[in-house]
């Protein structure tokens, strides 16, 4: 898979609240953040560990690192 087609794997919310998580936000401060409420915020993020076939936050940090969606 090229680096254009990670990118295309999450919609851009979904990064924007990977990026977040990456930096070891909440998902209280997130929500904050990105003016969505928290439940919006673990919608997204039940998305993300489903497109990237991982389990929990750190693990959808380490496999976008991994895969050149995060610096």
């Amino acid at each position: 898979m090229s680096s254009a087609d990670n990118k295309s794997v999450l919609s851009a919310r979904e990064a924007e609240v990977l990026r977040s998580c990456s930096s070891g936000l909440s998902n209280q401060e997130i929500g904050a953040q990105l003016a969505v409420t928290v439940g919006t915020v673990k919608g997204h993020l039940v998305h993300v560990y489903r497109k990237l076939n991982v389990r929990n936050r750190t693990g959808a940090v380490a496999k976008a690192r991994q895969i050149g969606l995060l610096l």
